[in-house]
């Protein structure tokens, strides 16, 4: 089993406080979601949840576990991002400081450009 997507499995449960919940919202069934957490125990070697018929609940291992799983997935995606060249094209709000006539004679004519005068 892929261990990142079993993290990101553990951690929709965690979210989601529900096995089943999390199934549904991953689109995948019950017993799957089961075995991915069950995966992840088995590497750690640790209870990573206290399962109830009605709730789902962090160990506390399970809390530094989730806490990491957030982190190493958040990285994951950013280093995905950025090796797709998410990165590479300028992005957000440019603010250019410019005396009045330039921003007149060469930004005005720019119908995209939002200025303050």
């Amino acid at each position: 089993m892929d261990r990142f997507q079993a993290m990101r499995i553990f951690v929709r449960v965690v979210e989601a406080r529900s096995f089943a919940e999390a199934a549904r919202q991953l689109h995948s069934s019950p017993p799957a979601v089961t075995r991915a957490v069950a995966y992840l125990e088995e590497i750690t070697g640790a209870r990573l949840l206290t399962r109830t018929t009605r709730s789902v609940t962090l160990t506390e291992p399970g809390a530094r576990y989730y806490a990491d799983c957030k982190r190493l997935l958040a990285a994951l995606n950013e280093a995905e991002a950025a090796a797709g060249g998410e990165y590479a094209k300028p992005s957000g709000t440019l603010t250019i400081t410019a005396p009045v006539p330039v921003s007149y004679t060469h930004l005005r004519a720019h119908e995209t450009l939002r200025y303050l005068v």
